[in-house]
């Protein structure tokens, strides 16, 4: 975590998108309704035969005309029997996706984006409802006088949701009760020779009710406008297959946010790191390298830890209740002034010479990898693992 970084790691996806700074218009998407029919099980009266001098053959059909009835009413009691026991199952399984609340969405971001295009909506869920995100769409090409590094549509925001109410087994419905712009839409400004354009959150400002899908959601029960979200195109070559994450769908356009699990996915940005710092340390150890190169390999290393320090310090401000955030924003603030007294003490030896850079990268490298350690102590013990 390097000091003065002020601009989101964001800035650099911004750039894949080429518009001007207009507000998109949604898409509507219109959803079709089944209509369930009740079906009278009230049979037609039968007229018995007044005849009493009715013939053996008579007498026979009706036996057989007996004989039918009671095995149709038979069938129809096991079929009875059977949905009775497939309503009680799934009654069971909806009882234990009661247990759903806010909480299970703690490690949980959501994402809308097309996959094409440097837009997007993220947001994450506290335990008691509210939630905040970002919204962006950019391009560094829109330049003009005062923001030659582009132009970007943004906001910041903050929400809440009312109660979740579950609809079925893996479905639960809730509104949008509040919903907050930290800018006011409209607004325009340049920071950092970028002009910003305040906008709504696309994908969250144009309905009232969000539906949750629960992981095990069989993706058939899912509208299909809502798959192709999250990356289910076609399901003429799944059989039974189910949803392997939370996605929130805006009801009225069927726009759906995948969610992601922060903690696992930070998981993987460690490991490649770990794995690619392990590399480097290797050739600098073992490669021939002129002065030049060393400075380079270690500069490298040192952005490297850097990146993964940043990309823990995001999940913690996602995570973490904001007294505690408070509280670390501060101890933060006085490890990066000590980190970098240490890095210039460390270089001031070497000062004027070529090695000077080196040795600061190095340093700098080593007290940030320590760092991100501390940091992720804190993930472990807030989701005891």
């Amino acid at each position: 975590m390097k000091k003065g970084m002020v601009l989101p790691v964001f800035i650099s996806l911004v750039a894949l998108s080429v518009w001007g700074c207009k507000s998109k218009e949604p898409e509507i998407t219109e959803g079709t309704a089944t209509v369930g029919i009740a079906i009278d099980p009230e049979g037609k009266e039968r007229k018995e035969s007044q005849d009493k001098g009715e013939g053996r053959e008579k007498g026979q059909k009706e036996k057989q005309e007996k004989t039918e009835n009671q095995n149709g009413e038979g069938k129809e009691d096991e079929a009875g029997q059977q949905k009775a026991e497939q309503e009680m199952e799934k009654a069971g399984t909806a009882e234990e996706g009661s247990r759903f609340s806010f909480a299970d969405l703690s490690k949980v971001e959501f994402i809308f984006c097309s996959g094409a295009g440097g837009w997007q909506t993220s947001l994450t869920i506290k335990e008691d409802g509210s939630f905040s995100g970002l919204f962006f769409d950019g391009n560094l090409g829109d330049i003009g006088e005062g923001y030659p590094n582009g132009s970007v549509l943004w906001s910041e925001f903050d929400g809440s949701f009312t109660q979740p109410v579950q609809t079925d087994a893996y479905t639960y419905s809730m509104q949008i009760a509040e919903l907050e712009y930290q800018e006011p839409i409209g607004k325009e400004e340049i920071r950092e020779e970028i002009r910003y354009c305040y906008a709504d959150a696309y994908g969250l400002s144009d309905t009232r009710t969000v539906r949750i899908h629960l992981p095990g959601t069989p993706l058939e029960e899912i509208p299909e406008e809502a798959r192709r979200w999250v990356g289910y195109y076609d399901l003429s070559q799944l059989t039974g297959e189910t949803l392997p994450f939370y996605v929130l769908e805006n009801e009225e356009h069927q726009y759906s946010f995948r969610g992601y699990d922060m903690v696992e996915e930070l998981k993987k940005t460690i490991a490649y790191t770990e794995s690619q710092a392990a590399e480097q340390e290797e050739l600098i150890q073992k490669e021939a390298l002129s002065q030049a190169e060393l400075t380079e390999k270690t500069g490298y290393l040192y952005d490297l830890w850097d990146q993964a320090l940043n990309s823990t310090w995001d999940v913690l401000k996602k995570t973490l209740d904001p007294e505690t955030m408070e509280a670390l924003t501060v101890e933060e603030r006085r490890w990066i002034e000590q980190k970098e007294a240490a890095v210039a003490e460390a270089g001031a030896e070497f000062e004027g010479g070529s090695m000077q850079p080196m040795i600061m990268n190095d340093k700098a490298a080593e007290l940030t990898k320590a760092r991100l350690y501390e940091l992720l102590k804190l993930l472990k013990i807030r989701y005891n693992e």
